[in-house]
């Protein structure tokens, strides 16, 4: 299979601009990419709190296959369900948008080897961590403010992990560089994917809005825009702003430039 073939994993941390990569790359004519399908979530149960774990079929498949046999056969089927959604739309690729992609690269090197590429969203953790104590997802997020942050660093840095090992895989999308200049970031990303850009992704308001588990602004969402760029600071308390900071000025220092490992340049 070429590598302009080559299916497209796309993660980060929640609340980071996921969804809005996931728009624009369904937009494309030769690309797929639908609302979330949870299948590593689900399989590992990835839930906090979950109360009806013990009845997920994953965990009652696994009392009659060992959980290596298990994910084989079920890993398989979720990419031949990526493939049949690919050839129903007309379309010659796929994506599976995640934030929680993410965490599971090593998953996704066992059911396609090498032979696909990460697209890692990442946004300033101010507007991130605003964004996550807003939204109050419970069986996502940690109750406490210092979990949220924590939840912040692990996404974050294994999406920044996954990009150190495997350069030539990986490519970087920072929220507010799209958001700013939104021409040449997604064109620089669809070059990075062998694709050329389609004016048609710029322009959300005449694409479809397939149905399924998705972030709700976004199906009002008709183009790309600035306003949530920088609200961070006006939704956190200055404790709460100084806190985020403190424990993550370092791995913005790392994540807030764009493109792949080898050719990032610097935001600020």
């Amino acid at each position: 299979m070429p590598r302009s073939n080559w299916p497209i994993v796309v993660g980060g941390c929640h609340r980071s601009g996921t969804s809005l990569v996931r728009r624009l790359l369904d937009a494309h004519p030769r690309i797929h990419c639908g609302p979330e399908i949870t299948f590593f979530r689900d399989f590992y149960g990835d839930y906090f709190e979950d109360p009806l774990r013990h009845l997920r079929f994953t965990t009652t498949a696994r009392s009659i296959l060992a959980e290596d046999e298990l994910f084989e056969i079920l890993g398989r089927a979720f990419v031949a369900l990526h493939e049949r959604a690919a050839q129903i739309a007309g379309k010659a690729r796929w994506a599976d948008k995640n934030p929680a992609n993410v965490l599971y690269v090593d998953c996704w090197q066992r059911l396609l080897g090498d032979r696909w590429l990460f697209v890692h969203v990442v946004r300033n953790p101010l507007d991130t961590l605003a964004s996550m104590q807003e939204a109050r997802f419970p069986l996502t997020f940690p109750a406490d403010f210092d979990g949220l942050i924590d939840f912040y660093r692990r996404y974050t840095e294994a999406g920044l992990e996954f990009g150190d090992r495997e350069s030539d895989r990986y490519h970087r999308v920072v929220y507010e560089q799209l958001c700013q200049s939104p021409d040449e970031t997604l064109a620089a990303l669809m070059t990075w994917l062998d694709e050329s850009l389609d004016p048609r992704q710029l322009t959300l308001a005449h694409t479809r809005h397939a149905a399924g588990l998705e972030d709700p602004k976004i199906v009002q969402t008709t183009g790309i825009h600035r306003e949530s760029v920088g609200r961070g600071l006006s939704v956190l308390t200055e404790a709460e702003a100084q806190a985020v900071w403190a424990r993550t000025a370092d791995l913005w220092a790392r994540a807030g430039s764009a493109g792949s490992p080898r050719h990032a340049t610097s935001s600020g």
